[in-house]
């Protein structure tokens, strides 16, 4: 059952319950709000020897809550140039996005790589691979693609954050990689990377809609938030324990990505893979397996790279990545063991990009001062009633 039916469905609320109280319930958030979307900050940025930073920098107020912010990066201009070896082009252009809360907090810190992982295994959209887009382009140097920051949660507005307000506002930060990240062989001339960014938000809606009836006007379980962080570069080899030590909130996406001598690279990944979650070993799989589990879960996806391999708890109710529901989040403590393990082919290292989901004061500022605030936990089962689900 998912947070928004936890919340629907009560005792004596069902289908056959009395018409006149089933009338008095408040209109769903969902349905009371409506999708809206304007553009934000704009760059035009011509790659060089060392990476560009641009920010921190406020972003206007949506005057309603905000669900994601999406990067749109279009290269125009250059002339030829040999992208790297590894595949990581060209959302590597990106060597760091971050968006952070008015404190300063951040909520997704990721490189452009992994942002672009976490876009087609977050699950935020029916078809998430960002290469499927029709205007996506891999092409040196002139390149096109579209990246979203998520915020939202899901199709409730679960974790979606008010912002209401350009005194207190939120704020993103991106880089642009250097020229040698990203090409063996420089373009000549190189191109002008136009950077344009949106927010996507749901409005604010009234309190009563013009019959007179009650609507929500926030979203579900306000206060919940998702957080995208990464550790990179943890070193692994054979027979090796690695522990995930970012434990003591609810998981919902974990991925990983191998890399030998720095390029993506099925030779690090454990095989069989193990995978411990305190004193219970949740997968002990050979790797086709696995890959055929995380294909089973994604809609569209054109191809899963070279050493990537993603544990996903974010399945809900629906059998694919991004559906509603929490049932699927698997809880942790700060003493949580998440440990991976298994006879490697050789050496290398993995960032682990990791998806959590908590729930704390609706203050980012209150937020921070709590330390990451309190467990996030499935609501408590309503006992069984007439008219009940």
């Amino acid at each position: 059952m998912s947070p928004s039916q936890a919340q629907t469905f009560r005792p004596g609320t069902g289908a056959d319950a009395d018409p006149a109280a089933r009338g008095q319930q408040a209109r769903p958030f969902a349905q009371a709000s409506q999708y809206g979307i304007q553009p934000s900050l704009t760059y035009a940025i011509v790659p060089g020897a060392n990476a560009s930073p641009q920010g921190p920098t406020a972003l206007p107020a949506c005057g309603g809550y905000l669900r994601r912010i999406l990067i749109e990066v279009v290269g125009t201009g250059g002339t030829g140039g040999t992208f790297t070896a590894g595949g990581d082009a060209p959302v590597n252009l990106l060597s760091q996005v971050r968006l952070l809360e008015p404190n300063n907090t951040p909520i997704v810190d990721l490189s452009g790589y992994n942002l672009a992982v976490a876009n087609i295994y977050g699950g935020y959209a029916g078809t998430p691979d960002y290469r499927t887009d029709p205007d996506y382009s891999a092409t040196s140097p002139n390149v096109n693609f579209e990246l979203s920051v998520p915020v939202e949660i899901d199709t409730t507005g679960r974790g979606a954050l008010a912002d209401l307000s350009s005194s207190s506002a939120f704020q993103l930060f991106i880089s642009v990689a250097s020229l040698g990240a990203v090409w063996s062989a420089n373009p000549s001339p190189v191109p002008t990377l136009n950077i344009s960014t949106f927010q996507d938000y749901w409005t604010l809606p009234n309190p009563v809609d013009q019959d007179g009836q009650q609507q929500a006007t926030s979203p579900p379980f306000p206060g919940t938030i998702q957080l995208w962080s990464q550790l990179p570069n943890v070193s692994i080899s054979s027979g090796q324990r690695v522990q995930l030590t970012r434990m003591g909130n609810m998981l919902r996406v974990v991925a990983m990505v191998f890399r030998s001598a720095g390029l993506r690279s099925e030779t690090p990944v454990p095989n069989p893979f193990n995978l411990r979650w305190d004193d219970v070993i949740l997968h002990n799989v050979d790797l086709q397996t696995l890959r055929k589990r995380m294909r089973e879960l994604v809609n569209g996806l054109q191809t899963r790279d070279t050493g990537v391999y993603v544990l996903p708890y974010n399945q809900g109710i629906s059998r694919f990545l991004g559906g509603n529901g929490i049932s699927s989040y698997l809880p942790t403590v700060t003493a949580t063991r998440y440990e991976i393990s298994g006879a490697t082919g050789g050496s290398g290292t993995v960032d682990f990009v990791i998806n959590e989901v908590t729930s704390a004061p609706i203050s980012g500022v209150q937020r921070t001062t709590t330390g990451g605030g309190l467990q996030y936990y499935p609501p408590a089962p309503q006992p069984a009633g007439p008219g009940t689900m």
